[in-house]
Formats: structure tokens, sequence, C-alpha cells
């Protein structure tokens, strides 16, 4: 299922404008219909509502083969072809009204053909349109041969066929990029696994084979040499004492984030998102892991709850602001990630300050949030 907030999305993607903007052409077939004199007054509107229908449903399926989240949400596939046909049932409900001028709809159903269907079907129905072209006048009485009309369905099938060829090509290269992202995540993952294994042996590896030496000597003194055992045990105790020290220090150098490594990510996040980025170089500031620990949070937010089209990070020599034109949010209201963070900040001396902010000015009807940090 594709959620409202992907379709809201989808519409803001004007890539659709490109096939739709071919629609102008429908004004010719509404002229026709408004000042034909030989049409009947209910006649001539059930053709303005058919064409009406017909233009929507089209625009309709521009957005549809335009948009990539459009496509990858369709999880069934026979949307598509439901839609072509309804097109072609309001096509043949038009013929009766605007007779020939009917085969102008055929670039419509070339287009579609071309960007939804595999590419021998496609061929078949760009070849199918033009023979129609062609056949039909020969056959319907009232109808005339009409050369242009068929070169123009040629022209535009060429021309529909180029793009259909460079769009396929971008994806293949998107498709690439993608591949490539995933191979320098994994490798990055399997870099960090080999770095924590060796850090862990490296610190541990030492202070474990000492530990079982002595705790095997302590146990061969216990009733021989019990002064002996006490020292190797108490040895044993501040051999144990340190390896956790170590353990904890190993630990914490794992979860504490880095700014500059946070900022790359924020940014990272939020073009995954498509939501427009003003993020800072991170150079000049004071790197507080707090500082860090507050930008991941609040990114995540944006990315997740405020169908923003924009976020702006400030840094500033002891905190941070992010500001995203999203749906706003109540400072009192804090979720759990939230509030472990106003936990965080308050621990290290510094004050959050999470509000709504007043977009009227700019012209935006959503207020947008703003999520500030001071530290001492």
């Amino acid at each position: 299922m594709i959620k409202v907030s992907e379709h809201l999305k989808a519409w803001r993607d004007l890539r659709w404008v490109f096939g739709a903007i071919w629609l102008l052409f429908l004004t010719y077939p509404y002229v026709g219909m408004v000042t034909s004199t030989t049409l009947s007054t209910p006649v001539r509107i059930a053709g303005l509502v058919l064409l009406t229908v017909f233009a929507m449903v089209y625009t309709a399926m521009c957005v549809y083969v335009m948009v990539p989240c459009m496509r990858s949400g369709d999880r069934g596939g026979h949307h598509p072809v439901l839609w072509v046909t309804g097109l072609g049932c309001l096509a043949a409900g038009l013929a009766p009204i605007i007779g020939q001028q009917v085969l102008g709809l055929g670039p419509y159903f070339m287009a579609l053909a071309l960007f939804l269907f595999p590419a021998v079907l496609s061929a078949a129905t760009v070849m199918g349109i033009i023979a129609a072209s062609v056949v039909l006048p020969e056959l319907i009485g009232g109808w005339s041969p009409d050369p242009s009309t068929t070169v123009t369905l040629i022209v535009v099938g060429l021309v529909l066929v180029v793009m259909r060829s460079l769009q396929m090509r971008e994806r293949l290269r998107d498709l690439a990029a993608e591949q490539e992202r995933a191979l320098q995540k994994q490798l990055a993952v399997v870099a960090e696994r080999e770095r924590v294994a060796r850090d862990v042996h490296d610190i541990l590896g030492h202070s474990l084979t000492v530990m079982a030496l002595k705790s095997e000597l302590a146990a061969r003194l216990v009733d021989v040499d019990p002064a002996r055992a006490k020292v190797e045990l108490n040895e044993l105790h501040e051999l144990s004492r340190a390896a956790l020290g170590e353990v904890r220090t190993t630990v914490g150098d794992l979860r504490a984030p880095d700014l500059h490594t946070e900022l790359r990510s924020a940014r990272s996040a939020l073009d995954a998102a498509e939501i427009r980025a003003e993020i800072p170089v991170g150079d000049g500031v004071h790197h507080d892991p707090v500082l860090a620990w507050v930008l991941r949070e609040a990114v995540t937010n944006v990315v997740r709850h405020s169908d923003a089209r924009t976020c702006r990070v400030a840094l500033r020599e002891r905190g941070i602001e992010i500001v995203d034109d999203g749906r706003g949010i109540n400072g009192s209201c804090y979720g759990n990630g939230l509030r472990g963070l106003d936990e965080r900040v308050r621990d290290a001396g510094g004050v959050l300050e999470v509000s709504a902010v007043d977009g009227s000015g700019s012209g935006e009807v959503r207020p947008g949030t703003r999520v500030r940090v001071s530290l001492p």
C-alpha cells in the first residue's frame, strides 16, 4: 500500500509535469465540442465530461510513471493495466462524439505503453496505434485518411522510444549507485567489526591471560602456601578491576558519537528522505559528544515524524540548533527519545529547548520545529 504522505510527496515531485504537459493538445477536441453545431447539448456535456475524466486519469498515470516512490509502492503491478484499459473505454466513448479526432488521443496511449509495459508489448502497442490511424479511416464511414495524423504518431513514437531509453539508462545508473552504496556500507560494517575485535583482543587478551594463570596458581597454592595464594588472589582482584575499567572505556569510545560523523550522517539521512539539508561543516566549534547526540536524535525525528521539506542545522561555540518546516511539535509533549536527550543535556549542565516555529512570516502554513541546546 502507498501511504498518503507518499502520494503528497509524489505530487510535489514535478517530474510528472513533463508527461502531463501534452494535455494541452486536448484543447482541440474541447474547442471542437464547444463550438459544434451538430452536437446536442446532452451529447456535448457527455463528451466534455468524458474528455475531462480522460485528462485526470492520464495525469494520475503520469505521476505513477514519473515518480519512483509510486512505482515502488505498487506491489500488485495490475493497477496500470486497469487504468490504461479505463482510458481505452473513455476513448471508445468519445469516438462517436468527436469522430476522427479520437485518433489524436493515440500519443497518450503510446506514452503510457512505453513507460509501463514490457518492451515487446509496448512496441506492439505503438505499432498498433499507428496502424489504426491508417486502417480505421478506411473502415469507418465518415472518416477520411489523414497522413498528417499518421506522421505525427510516428514522430511521437520515435521520441517516446528515445525518452524511454534515456529513462532506463538513468534507472540502471541509479541501481548501480545504490548497489555501490550498499557494498560500501557492508564493507564499513565489516571494517568496524574487525576494529572492535582488534581493540577487544588488544585490551583484554593480555589481562585475561594473566588472570587465568594467577587463578590456576592460587588454586594450587591455597593448601600448601595460603599466604602466597592470598597475594595472588589480591593481584587477581586488581587485574579484574583494571580489565573492567578498560572494557568500560572501550564501550564508551564505541558509543560516543562524533560531531563531524553525525553531520555527515545527518546530511545522508535527510537526502535519503528527500528533505533539503542546510548543514555546516562543523569546523571551529566545540565538539562535545552531547551536541552529536542532539543532532542525531533531532534529525531522526525530522525524518520519521515531521514530513518536512527543509531542515537547517546551525552550530554555535557551545550549542546547536536544528530547525525544520514540518508539522511542528508541542514542546511539553516529549517522546522517549526527547526525554532521554533532555536528561543527557541536563547531566552535562546544558539546556534543551523544543518549540514550534512561527512560519507565517515566510508564507508557511505549517509551523515547523526548533530544537536548540546550549551548553555551559
